[in-house]
């Protein structure tokens, strides 16, 4: 997620560009939602397995804000830290899986062996444990590794570190205890920066020998191959794809690529207080017009092609998709968050909303109460058979 992060200026300029035509503009109130109403109902009959008939990971929800804090977990949310109610909250209303952004940078020793603070990974255990718990598939990652991308002096020794994260992961979290479809781990969230296209490709290389060769133990064996999320190089969009290279070990039983959407990102983060020129982006408006759904149409479609490539056939992820909340009107962002639910649902891919909580969220904390807008835009009415 694109939380605390900034954005460069050419990213700013070209996101104006591009939204000048592809968001409905300005904050005319008499733009009303054209969207179909259909996509606010089951029409593609994910409800009833919450999609695992057509995904591994189905519908889900990140935990954002959390474990990725820069010191603490509740530093970004006023306090609060994930309970075990809140993944029964999660599974009952519908959703199959999580997706538990870590940062585990802040939590390591800085010489080598660069271990985990012993009560960090013991907190990130446990609410694993906890969600598996409600019968809900996991996936941890990587989450802002920032000096990793931005430390050029030190890239080595960062390098190195992450590799170092992931071999004590995998040895906290074996095959033995963990089975093979129930936790997932995704290497490293939005490579950019310092992790070049080619940097990233390097790395896939290594973090997948170290986890099914080196730690084939407790990762790769008779129990099966510990999945792997995979995304992209440049902050984890689309466009990227068709320079993702994977070793020959990398296939359709061991590997799901993810994608992060945020088009148009003047309509999804204005206001961002984070993002540089997200002020001016503010009453920017997605009514669902044919212009709205075709930027839209365009980048699911270039996906979905680059999936049908010979070798390729993957389970596709959108790993982040949403509207932040605060200047928002929430009928646009039901609309935006139902389009891209039901179109990635039309095309089998699996999800998981930005966020549970916080400023994207789906839930409220303080009424203990889903917004309506978003629960209905990310789990639909049923229908009539």
């Amino acid at each position: 997620m694109l939380f605390s992060k900034f954005i460069s200026p050419c990213v700013v300029i070209l996101t104006l560009i591009l939204t000048m035509g592809c968001g409905s503009g300005g904050s005319d109130n008499k733009d009303i939602i054209t969207l179909d109403s259909q996509y606010y109902k089951d029409i593609y009959h994910w409800n009833m397995s919450k999609g695992l008939s057509f995904s591994l990971l189905g519908r889900g929800i990140n935990m954002g804000n959390f474990l990725e804090s820069p010191n603490y977990e509740g530093e970004w949310n006023n306090g609060l830290t994930i309970q075990a109610s809140d993944f029964k909250n999660i599974s009952q209303s519908g959703f199959a899986s999580v997706r538990i952004p870590v940062r585990w940078n802040a939590h390591t020793l800085l010489t080598d062996p660069y271990t985990i603070e012993e009560a960090f990974m013991a907190r990130v255990q446990e609410v694993v444990d906890q969600a598996i718990q409600e019968g809900l598939k996991v996936i941890i990652n990587a989450h802002h590794f920032d000096e990793l991308f931005y430390d050029n002096k030190n890239f080595e020794f960062h390098r190195s570190r992450l590799l170092a994260f992931w071999d004590q992961i995998s040895k906290r979290f074996p095959l033995n205890q963990y089975d093979v479809d129930q936790l997932i781990f995704e290497f490293l969230n939005e490579p950019h920066g310092n992790v070049t296209v080619i940097e990233w490709n390097h790395l896939i290389a290594e973090l997948t020998e170290r986890l099914w060769i080196t730690n084939a133990n407790t990762q790769n064996n008779i129990l099966g191959q510990r999945k792997v999320m995979i995304g992209t190089a440049d902050w984890g969009g689309p466009s990227k794809l068709y320079q993702l290279a994977l070793p020959s070990r990398s296939n359709v039983k061991n590997t799901i690529i993810t994608v992060h959407f945020y088009e148009p990102f003047a309509f999804t983060h204005q206001g961002a207080s984070w993002v540089d020129g997200a002020k001016a982006w503010i009453g920017t408006r997605w009514i669902g017009s044919e212009p709205d759904q075709q930027v839209l149409f365009d980048y699911l479609d270039s996906i979905e092609a680059w999936n049908t490539q010979i070798g390729h056939g993957f389970e596709i992820n959108i790993g982040e998709f949403g509207v932040f909340s605060q200047h928002s009107k929430p009928e646009d962002q039901r609309a935006w968050t139902a389009f891209i639910a039901r179109e990635a649902e039309k095309r089998g891919f699996s999800w998981h909303y930005w966020e549970y909580s916080s400023g994207f969220g789906a839930y409220d904390p303080d009424s203990e109460k889903w917004r309506t807008a978003l629960l209905e835009g990310l789990i639909p009415e049923s229908t009539d058979h």
